[in-house]
């Protein structure tokens, strides 16, 4: 028997050290028997080229020990050095070796323009196998942009955004009903925020599934007639909120107060519809406005006014206001990928080692999305990735190797057990082609 060397005390407690395997995060191996079946690990190799010599990391072991971090709650590229000194864990997610953080610098400093597309062209072959097992009977496109800020305007791209903020400003395209990541793009911190999205929402039309009725929801800066007539060419449905112009705020006021219904399920809240046709736009367009009593600086009672364009000539107001007002989620989700998954602060000083940073954040948050759908029950479909660590990843696990079988052993007073069978059980079930 190894013997224990103690470090000290601490309460009660004698702190020491024993030769034996444990893993902090007995829970990574469900997902990475997941991303096995996938195939993550082969796609990259096969996509992505980065590296001029054969030695050293694969580079599907290299984005892995880049994403996985991001995954279990790391911070950083010094947060590297958690896995580097955890040996049960790196036997469960099937790593040889993690990169150092000095490594990981390096690796991602060398990303040019060409290894970012074929970084995105992996990503897309990875979306594409998972969609056979996807339910969504319609696709919601939500699109955004965020402003990323930084601690240094000495990034490359990391300039003044329109509020104020240094920082990043990229593009993002969700899919509501699934909440995957559909598409990532970092820009400047100046960068409008139109700026590239119809190219962008051309790039995201093709990663979703042909077949699906689709549909685009944005706030007002994407309010543009260029954004609408992309909509129409693709034949898209789409809510996006206006700009409410003096034009339209006075087409607002010029409705009957007959023309209001209420909305019951918001409260005093009233809505209507107008056609409207704003300066240089070809034709007319449908207009739902949503309005409510609100109290002012001087505690008087004034109308709010909440109005979106759209090409839905169908759907009842109060169907599109509950639709639209939806895309209010999207402050979640870029919170989950920002703080969730540490992606708030780029780590380099050079813009194409972030962006490829970016896109290994995408590769993490969509694993984790696919692996909550397709592996766990229902009730876990919309938790957050820190309650997947505190309930399911961050466990601790003790690994032990006897009668030629490789056994990881939990507590038995551990709550989640029932979890674990089910994602077990599902593991079992699921092919990829």
């Amino acid at each position: 028997m190894s013997e224990t060397i103690v470090l000290g005390k601490a309460g009660k407690f004698n702190i020491g050290v024993r030769d034996v395997t444990l893993s902090s995060h007995a829970g990574s191996v469900l997902l990475q028997t997941f991303a096995d079946q996938l195939g993550v690990r082969a796609i990259l190799d096969e996509e992505v080229h980065v590296k001029r010599r054969e030695r050293g990391y694969a580079e599907g072991e290299a984005l892995l020990s880049l994403a996985t971090p991001l995954i279990l709650g790391g911070s950083c590229l010094l947060d590297l050095n958690v896995l580097r000194g955890d040996p049960g864990t790196q036997q469960l997610l099937g790593l040889e070796r993690v990169m150092a953080p000095t490594t990981a610098g390096e690796y991602l400093r060398k990303f040019q323009m060409g290894d970012l597309w074929d970084l995105q062209r992996a990503l897309k072959r990875l979306q594409v196998r998972v969609r056979a097992h996807q339910q969504a009977t319609c696709c919601t496109i939500d699109l955004d942009s965020s402003v990323y800020e930084q601690a240094s305007d000495r990034k490359q791209g990391s300039t003044k955004a329109y509020h104020g903020e240094i920082g990043y400003h990229p593009l993002l395209a969700f899919w509501d009903e699934e909440g995957e990541l559909l598409l990532s793009h970092l820009r400047r911190g100046n960068a409008h925020t139109i700026r590239k999205a119809k190219w962008f929402l051309t790039e995201t039309l093709k990663r979703v599934p042909e077949a699906l009725p689709k549909k685009l929801r944005a706030d007002s800066g994407f309010y543009a007639l260029e954004i609408v007539q992309w909509c129409e060419t693709h034949t898209l449905t789409f809510g996006i909120t206006a700009d409410q112009t003096a034009p339209l705020r006075a087409a607002i006021a010029a409705l009957s107060e007959t023309t209001w219904q209420d909305l019951e399920r918001y409260g005093t809240a009233q809505v209507a519809e107008l056609r409207y046709q704003p300066v240089r736009w070809p034709r007319a367009f449908r207009y739902i406005v949503k309005r409510d009593l609100r109290l002012n600086a001087q505690r008087q009672a004034e109308f709010h006014y909440h109005v979106f364009v759209t090409n839905d000539d169908a759907t009842s107001p109060a169907a599109l206001v509950t639709w639209h007002l939806q895309h209010a989620n999207m402050e979640n989700r870029i919170k989950e990928h920002q703080t969730g998954f540490s992606l708030e602060k780029l780590p380099t000083q050079r813009f194409h080692a972030n962006w490829a940073y970016l896109l290994i954040g995408q590769l993490a948050f969509n694993l984790v999305a696919w692996f909550k759908r397709l592996v766990l029950p229902t009730e876990y479909h919309q938790t957050t990735i820190k309650t997947l660590r505190y309930q399911l990843f961050n466990v601790a696990g003790k690994i032990v190797h006897t009668a030629r079988q490789f056994f990881l052993i939990l507590s038995d007073q551990y709550l989640y057990q029932a979890t674990w069978r089910f994602a077990l059980q599902q593991l079992g079930r699921l092919t990829f082609t």
